[in-house]
C-alpha cells in the first residue's frame, strides 16, 4: 500500500468536515441523542424509505451520529482508513466505494428490516461506509498476497482479517450497534474494491 500524502486525501477531510457540520446541526436542533432531531435531519427509518419514498435517507443517514462518542470513533476510523484507501484508489474510486458501501448498506438494511417487520428502526452513522473501506483494504491485501505470497503480505492479510473478526465480535456484544449494516458495508466495499482493482488499478 502507498504512504499517505495529505495533499491527495482531500476527499476524506471533506467527508469528515461534513460529518462535523451535520453533528453541529444535530446539537443546534435538539441534540444528537434526540430521535426526533435525527429523524428530521434524515436518519434511516425503513418505513419512511419504503412507504413515504424518502430515498434520500439512504444517503443522509451516513452523515448523522448518535452521541459524541459515536461521532469520535467513526471520524477517527475514517481519518485512519480513509486516507489510505483514497491514496491507493484515487479520489474518484474512493468516493465510489465509500458511497456505494454506505448507501448500499442502508438499502439492504432497509430491505432486511422490511422482511423482518422492523420498519420503525432508526439507523445513523458513517460506520457502514467505513466498513466498506475495510472491505477495500481486505481486497488490496488479498490481491497483494495472491500476487506475491511473501511473509509480509501474509501478515497484512491476517491482520485485516483479525480486525474484521474483532469488529464483528464487538458488534454482537453491543446491542446499539448494527451488525448487519456493518456486514453489508464490508461486503459491498470488498466487491466494489475488487472490481476496481481488477479493471484498472495499479498498486504497490
Amino acid at each position: 500500500m502507498k504512504i499517505v500524502h495529505q495533499r491527495k486525501t482531500q476527499a476524506t477531510y471533506t467527508i469528515i468536515i461534513l460529518n462535523l457540520v451535520l453533528f453541529g446541526l444535530e446539537i443546534h436542533w435538539g441534540g444528537s441523542d434526540n430521535l426526533y432531531t435525527l429523524d428530521y435531519l434524515g436518519a434511516l427509518v425503513p418505513e419512511k424509505v419504503w412507504s413515504a419514498g424518502e430515498w434520500w435517507r439512504l444517503l443522509s443517514a451516513n452523515f448523522l451520529h448518535f452521541g459524541i462518542l459515536h461521532l469520535i470513533t467513526n471520524m477517527l476510523a475514517l481519518f485512519l482508513l480513509g486516507r489510505v484507501v483514497e491514496l491507493n484508489l484515487g479520489t474518484g474510486r474512493y468516493l465510489l466505494v465509500y458511497f456505494s458501501s454506505g448507501i448500499g448498506s442502508m438499502l439492504f438494511f432497509s430491505l432486511l428490516s422490511l422482511k423482518r417487520g422492523e420498519t420503525n428502526l432508526v439507523l445513523v452513522g458513517a460506520s457502514a461506509a467505513i466498513m466498506g473501506l475495510i472491505g477495500v483494504i481486505l481486497a488490496i491485501s488479498l490481491q497483494l498476497w495472491l500476487k506475491k505470497k511473501t511473509a509480509l503480505n501474509a501478515k497484512r492479510l491476517r491482520l485485516i482479517i483479525l480486525i474484521i473478526i474483532i469488529q464483528f465480535i464487538f458488534d454482537n456484544l453491543v446491542p446499539q450497534v448494527s451488525f448487519y449494516s456493518h456486514l453489508f458495508g464490508l461486503i459491498i466495499g470488498f466487491l466494489v474494491g475488487s472490481c476496481l482493482l481488477f479493471i484498472n488499478f495499479n498498486y504497490e
